[in-house]
């Protein structure tokens, strides 16, 4: 009952560094939450037995709840083959192990103790717990010992085992320290080692050594959290920037005309009704002045035309020549230079327009060389100064 007494003591204590902690301030928001899991692995016992050769395997099966980032608690039930072991005579016995069946169910407390010692750590994936409980060892499946027992007349030499042996008295105390390393795979499924130590009553293997037992016992295992809050994202450090100055050398294109001399010409059709040669459009007229005027070696041709569907070629060939001829004296009347001026006439021997009528024309052209602006474009730079951040 004592040892019992300082066991919940100490329970009691590392409750209240957890619960110290966690009045502490910790900015990130913790939602409670269940988890579960299956274990496997192997424990042995320390008695008056080789350690190693008490090697079983155990599985085991958890399902608690964390109440706060430091704190929480399970249900552990581990348990399958174990072994009792008989030193050399003890009990007027040969050196021997024996088989049977355990089963431990423990109320156990958990303390995360990478959050209570570092709650404002950055990685939170890996967590070093430790835990401490308490329960109770259920036997079972004596078959072996029973039969050394029976044939050893052990029972007759030991009455005081008669109740373990013929089965009456099967459950024992277990008291439980450990800890356990957890590494979070995702947010709801994690990885873990876990070393226990266990504190047992000297008849839960049958045969007493006038002191209890101690079992060890790792395993490894996964865990599946239900409802577990998803991690908040890492805090984002503001950093004071630094900007420098640089001068950057910028190219542009830069585009500016010139006046270069070029091919110029100028066309333009007066037409007339049938047998006249009037009147003459003083536009057509000023347009070829002052072609004449802005280029220069300049040539200009009129000629005259007339229709092919009516009068005949001697009189299609007078019309067409006045017609030539008045354009020609509007055009010297007007200050074009009569030496530049070519005055032609076809009759109806050439028909430039496809519409009969049409062809009583006069048809000039004025050619020769004139100015026209041409882009040029120049490649420079300039230099820029800006800002530019370095952090």
């Amino acid at each position: 009952m004592k040892k019992i007494t300082k066991y919940a003591a100490a329970v009691a204590l590392l409750c209240g560094v957890s619960t110290a902690a966690m009045a502490q301030d910790n900015k990130e928001e913790f939602k409670p939450y269940w988890f579960a899991g299956v274990q496997g692995g192997v424990q042995t016992t320390f008695t008056n037995y080789n350690s190693l050769k008490m090697l079983t395997p155990q599985f085991a099966l958890q399902v608690g709840r964390w109440f706060a980032p430091e704190f929480g608690a399970r249900l552990h039930v581990m348990g399958y083959d174990q072994k009792g072991g008989i030193a050399e005579g003890q009990f007027g016995l040969d050196k021997q192990t024996y088989k049977f069946k355990a089963c431990t169910a423990d109320i156990d407390f958990l303390f995360n103790m990478s959050n209570i010692l570092c709650p404002q750590r950055s990685c939170k994936d890996f967590n070093w717990i430790l835990l401490a409980g308490f329960g109770s060892n259920y036997s079972w499946d004596y078959d072996e010992f029973k039969t050394l027992a029976y044939n050893n007349d052990f029972l007759s030499n030991h009455p005081a085992y008669h109740d373990q042996v013929c089965g009456t008295k099967h459950s024992t105390f277990n008291g439980r320290l450990g800890t356990a390393f957890e590494y979070d795979v995702t947010n709801s499924l994690s990885l873990n080692l876990e070393l226990q130590a266990n504190y047992k009553n000297d008849l839960y293997n049958l045969k007493t050594n006038d002191k209890n037992d101690w079992q060890a016992a790792a395993f490894i295992g996964v865990t599946f959290k239900i409802g577990k809050a998803k991690k908040a994202p890492a805090p984002v450090q503001e950093v004071e920037p630094v900007y420098e100055t640089r001068v950057d050398t910028v190219w542009y294109d830069d585009t500016s005309y010139k006046t270069v001399e070029a091919e110029a010409s100028l066309r333009r059709d007066i037409h007339f009704d049938i047998r006249k040669n009037d009147p003459i459009s003083q536009q057509t007229v000023s347009e070829i002045v002052d072609f004449v005027k802005n280029n220069k070696d300049v040539k200009v041709t009129v000629t005259g035309y007339a229709d092919k569907g009516t009068g005949n070629k001697r009189v299609n060939m007078k019309y067409s020549k006045k017609r030539a001829e008045a354009l020609t004296d509007a055009l010297v009347k007007a200050g074009v230079p009569a030496d530049i001026i070519t005055t032609e006439w076809k009759g109806d021997t050439v028909q430039p327009f496809a519409d009969n009528d049409a062809n009583r024309a006069t048809i000039t052209v004025a050619s020769g060389i004139g100015e026209k602006k041409e882009k040029v474009v120049t490649k420079k730079y300039r230099l820029e100064e800006k800002k530019v951040r370095v952090n």
